[in-house]
């Protein structure tokens, strides 16, 4: 399959996610479930392909909120990944307003409870369609976003929830706030106490609560992850949670690469500046190339005048500030590079590799961020054992 695209486009190795969530399963007691942590675009790496492509091989996809659980349900054109409506069940991690609940429960989509009133008014809205809504109950453990407290005080209002005619709970979870850090481990080993017991606690009380998950990507690693599911964030597309971690615990390949086209190349004179403010001069005579991407595409501006990106199989500093879709590198020590050929923003290309992590530094933000930052304009192209297999246009 050959592949077309404008400006720049996210290289995703399919075949590299499905060996990633191979080697997260290696780790994890057998019948564990995975739910494959998918907001956010699959942090970038486009929901709807990723969730086809790995439906058999997960219990569940987990999303932030219902408009992308909805965009997965949906039959789509544009693609043997990308068209199909994703059948597998669907957890919204977070919070839900009573205007999408009727949009939730047509979509056959499970809701995140924590408070009785909201749960209420599920109810109600699962009544009227004629159908029970299944539900997770948000803990709160240390967090401090969203969940009922462990407590004594908290296990009537839940026993409530699981009395509701409509409303059936199917799991209870927490999170976990620091499992990715060194100095975290006794706070982690709390959270995980206080879960435990206050599960225990329901149970004893006649609540059924369905399936306990508080496993993140952080815990998958260090071993915490005994209960009957588990929620692979990052690590299901090679990137670890933390530089803290050690990564001799789990064998990842990251799947995500950005390139972008060189549109133009010139000779900047001594004494020349570039882009807005003029914030580079030139104190010799070399050789730039404008590349087709910018900040509306993700690449952050912070990397002006600091961050680098490969050409050629070789490292080029950006100069100037990065402009909303164009940006200048300096490619003296690339005699041969000219418009049209590709340059790596970050990731993998042709041997040649530069971190997401490393570039989030440069940026001083962390590899979640920029993933999630990648824009919709940029195309998707997908790839299964360094063969394009799928492109996916946005826009």
């Amino acid at each position: 399959m050959d592949f077309t695209y404008d400006r720049l486009y996210a290289a995703v190795d399919l075949s590299r996610i499905k060996k990633n969530l191979d080697n997260i399963k290696k780790t994890l007691a057998e019948g564990t479930g995975i739910i494959a942590v998918l907001k956010a675009d699959a942090y970038g790496h486009g929901a709807r392909v990723v969730a086809n492509y790995i439906s058999d091989e997960i219990e569940m996809a987990g999303v932030a909120g219902v408009s992308e659980a909805l965009e997965l349900r949906k039959e789509m054109s544009g693609g043997r990944l990308y068209s199909p409506r994703f059948t597998k069940p669907i957890l919204v991690l977070g919070y839900t307003h009573p205007s999408m609940f009727e949009d939730a429960i047509r979509n056959d989509v499970t809701l995140t409870v924590f408070d009785v009133e909201n749960a209420v008014l599920l109810n109600e809205a699962a009544k009227k369609a004629g159908v029970v809504c299944g539900v997770h109950i948000a803990v709160d453990t240390g967090m401090h976003r969203i969940g009922f407290r462990p407590s004594e005080e908290s296990i009537p209002a839940i026993k409530t929830i699981s009395e509701l005619e409509n409303v059936r709970i199917l799991g209870i979870f927490s999170h976990f706030a620091r499992a990715d850090e060194k100095a975290g481990v006794s706070e982690t080993e709390k959270q995980e106490r206080l879960f435990t017991e206050f599960c225990d606690k329901l149970e004893k009380a006649g609540i059924g609560i369905g399936a306990r998950h508080i496993s993140n990507s952080a815990a998958i690693m260090t071993g915490r992850s005994g209960y009957p599911l588990v929620r692979a964030g990052i690590v299901l597309y090679g990137n670890y949670p933390s530089g803290e971690l050690d990564r001799d615990l789990l064998k990842l390949e990251p799947s995500l690469s950005v390139r972008a086209r060189i549109v133009n190349v010139a000779v900047l004179k001594r004494g020349e500046s570039v882009s807005y403010g003029h914030t580079f001069t030139a104190e010799k005579d070399m050789r730039i190339a404008t590349l087709a991407a910018g900040y509306a595409d993700g690449i952050f501006r912070s990397l002006s005048n600091k961050g680098l990106v490969v050409v050629a199989g070789v490292r080029c500093r950006i100069i100037g500030r990065i402009c909303m879709d164009q940006m200048m590198v300096d490619v003296t020590e690339v005699p041969g590079c000219k418009a049209g050929d590709e340059a790596l923003i970050f990731g993998e290309m042709d041997g040649a590799v530069l971190p997401i992590e490393e570039v989030a530094e440069t940026a001083g933000s962390f590899n979640y961020e920029l993933m999630c930052e990648i824009g919709r304009r940029m195309a998707r192209i997908y790839f299964v054992d360094d063969k394009p297999v799928e492109t996916v246009n946005y826009i």
